[in-house]
Order: C-alpha cells, then sequence, then structure tokens
C-alpha cells in the first residue's frame, strides 16, 4: 500500500517482508535511476560488518545536499538499513543511531533533482521517519499474510499480483487460487515459482493457467505445519496456541492434524540444531551473515554441505536467513530439550496415551514460555 498520491522524491519502504521490501526498492531504484544506470548519477548506501549506525544516515542527508556530478537527476539509496527499528518512541530521550534528527532533516523540501529510497524492516507507522516520510514523501508498506487472520488469502494474491506486474505476466483466476493453495503465506516462494511458471509457459506473453500451476507448484505442506512456525521460531506462546486452537476447530480430524504439528515441531528445531552449529563453525553471528555466507559459495560446496553437514544449503536463502534469526532466540540446550519434548509427546501419541491435541499444547508449554535471547 502507497500512502500519499502525489509525486514523490522520497520513498520510505518498510514493514515486515523484507523480501518484497527489498524486491520494492530495486525495482523502484531502476524505475527512477534506469536499468543501467551511470555511476555518477546514483550513491547506494549499503551496511557493512559494522550493522547500522549514524554515519550511514549521514551519508544519505550529505549526498542529498550534493547535486549530481554531471547533471541531469540523482537518485539515493538506502539499501537494506537493519537501524530503522531503533526508531524511539516521542518521549525516549535515547536515539543509538539519530534516527530523530534524520527524520527532522528529511521534513525539509528535497530539490527537484533528487531522489532516495530508504529500505528497511521494521519501521513503527506512528513514529518519526514514517511519518517525515509519509509528510514529505511515500511510504510504501509490505506486510506479510498472517496465517489465521481473516483475509491472509486476499493479502497473499495481493503479494503475487505485485510479483507478477513486475515480471509482465498475467495469471488466470483459478492458477492465482491454486498458487496461494501451494504457497500458502510464504512470500519468500512467490518469485521462484513465478520464474519457472514463465519458463514453462514459454514467455510472459501467455497467461499461466491452473494446470501449469498445478503441474509445477506443488504443496510445500499442509497449512497446519507452517503456520504455527514463525510464532514458535519466535518465542510467541500465545499467538502459537491461538494458532493451533483456530486451526484445529475447522479440521475434521483435529487429532491427525495435531500429530502433524508435533513432527513438524521436530523437523522445525533439527534444522535450529544444524544451523547453530553451522554458524558456530564458520562464526557466523547472525541470519543476514549465513545468507550472504551460503549466497556466496560455489553451487557445487552448497550441494555437498545439503547431502551433510547443512540440509539447508541448498534452500531459500530468505528463509535461511529467518531461520537463522530464530535460532537464535534459542540456547543450544533448549534446542536439543525440545526435540527431547517432541519425542516424548509423539511416543505418548503413538502408544494411545493423550490425544494429540493435548500432547501438542503441552509440548509447546514446556518448550515456548521462555525469555529470548
Amino acid at each position: 500500500m502507497v500512502v500519499s498520491s502525489k509525486t514523490a522524491h522520497l520513498y520510505l519502504i518498510s514493514g515486515d517482508d523484507e523480501i518484497r521490501i527489498h524486491a520494492q526498492a530495486e525495482a523502484l531504484f531502476h524505475q527512477l535511476a534506469g536499468e543501467e544506470p551511470d555511476d555518477f548519477s546514483v550513491d547506494v548506501i549499503v551496511e557493512d560488518d559494522r550493522g547500522p549506525r549514524a554515519e550511514l544516515l549521514h551519508q544519505v542527508l550529505s549526498s542529498m545536499r550534493e547535486p549530481p556530478f554531471m547533471g541531469g537527476a540523482k537518485t539515493i539509496w538506502l539499501k537494506q538499513c537493519s537501524g530503522f527499528i531503533q526508531d524511539p518512541p516521542a518521549k525516549s530521550k535515547s536515539d543509538p543511531i539519530g534516527i530523530r534528527s534524520f527524520a527532522e532533516a528529511l521534513s525539509a523540501p528535497i530539490a527537484e533533482d533528487i531522489f532516495v529510497i530508504l529500505e528497511g524492516a521494521g519501521v513503527d507507522e506512528k513514529r518519526a521517519l514514517a511519518k517525515a516520510c509519509a509528510a514529505n514523501g511515500k511510504v510504501i508498506w509490505c506486510r506479510r499474510p498472517v496465517a489465521g487472520r481473516k483475509g491472509w488469502r486476499e493479502e497473499m494474491k495481493r503479494c503475487i499480483a505485485e510479483v507478477t506486474a513486475m515480471k509482465g505476466v498475467t495469471l488466470s483466476y483459478d492458477a492465482q487460487e491454486a498458487l496461494v493453495d501451494a504457497l500458502g503465506r510464504d512470500t519468500s516462494l512467490i518469485a521462484g515459482e513465478i520464474e519457472k511458471l514463465i519458463c514453462y509457459m514459454g514467455g510472459t506473453d501467455k497467461s499461466i493457467d491452473v494446470q501449469a500451476v498445478r503441474e509445477l507448484c506443488p504443496p510445500y505442506g499442509d497449512q497446519e505445519s507452517w503456520a504455527i512456525g514463525d510464532p514458535v521460531g519466535n518465542r510467541d506462546l500465545p499467538q502459537t496456541l491461538s494458532l493451533v486452537e483456530m486451526l484445529l476447530s475447522r479440521e475434521k480430524d483435529s487429532d491427525g492434524a495435531a500429530r502433524g504439528m508435533l513432527y513438524s515441531l521436530g523437523r522445525q528445531f533439527r534444522t535450529y540444531i544444524s544451523m547453530r552449529i553451522f554458524m558456530a563453525r564458520n562464526k557466523l553471528k547472525s541470519g543476514d551473515a549465513l545468507k550472504s555466507f551460503l549466497e556466496n559459495l560455489p553451487l557445487e560446496e552448497k550441494r555437498r554441505l545439503a547431502a551433510g553437514e547443512a540440509p539447508f544449503a541448498t534452500g531459500n536463502a530468505w528463509r535461511n536467513k529467518f531461520q537463522g534469526d530464530q535460532s537464535l532466540n534459542y540456547t543450544p540446550h533448549e534446542l536439543i530439550q525440545a526435540i527431547c519434548v517432541v519425542r516424548d509427546s509423539l511416543m505418548a501419541v503413538n502408544s494411545g496415551g493423550m490425544t494429540a491435541e493435548v500432547e501438542l499444547e503441552n509440548a509447546l508449554i514446556k518448550i515456548l514460555p521462555q525469555r529470548r535471547r
């Protein structure tokens, strides 16, 4: 959703869907600067290993004050900034990287030959940065559909429509419905699946039909399995239990669905353990570092790792980033204990003890209510 309809020289792209945030920013950058922009007409500012800091915001403001070197227009892109989440509340005296003063500077008129793109997740629409950008430019929100929330399918369709519009291809109504069934709410898979469908159809001039989607995009697992993955990874017990209750209430075989969730939990924590071991061996301290490390490996090396110590190595890069970050919410001991809890729950279910629904709830209560790390 774009806030404001006027021609803008300032754009803020944020939300909680990092994949779509970056895709929107990249598309906007090329729209403003061209497909192959001249180095003198752009200024791309990127975080390094030191992470977010005031210096990056100062670079943006400094670049805004400098006219284009060769005339014409200049496009400034603050790329994948992870520090926007540090925007302080209005009453707070703390401002670690100076976002409040940065927002104040952005409230001033911007030169006609300057375009600014600020990209990064975690902006609070009620705080200074979002308000300044909405008042002096445009704000684009990219939010992930929430499983269980009414209307999440329509949200997912809008996400799919954004990708198809950028790639210049159309989907029939039935094909769009089938793709939502296949992907659930995992927006990280949309671009790859659309590319695959374009190749299958033989180009962008042909509308993608439902048969192609059913042929190439089998479901990635039933909804219940992936629906609770994020709240479990984020150690959010209330949200997890609420989702479980809602999902099981609409299942004809609620016991079978609960059993499926338990198996999914086991796989999730096994993935977390393998990620933590891999990250420790390679001195990677975040999901971003894991993503970058894997992206820079040759394909053959990734395949070798996937066959052994890192089964996730050839998987989706953004999924690895998110799961890498989530794995850090647990200590190694807690991850091992989580697998033991799931194992015991499945043994109890399979031996005819408690129902799968009760065992699932008990397992979640044992695993999740601890302080995040």
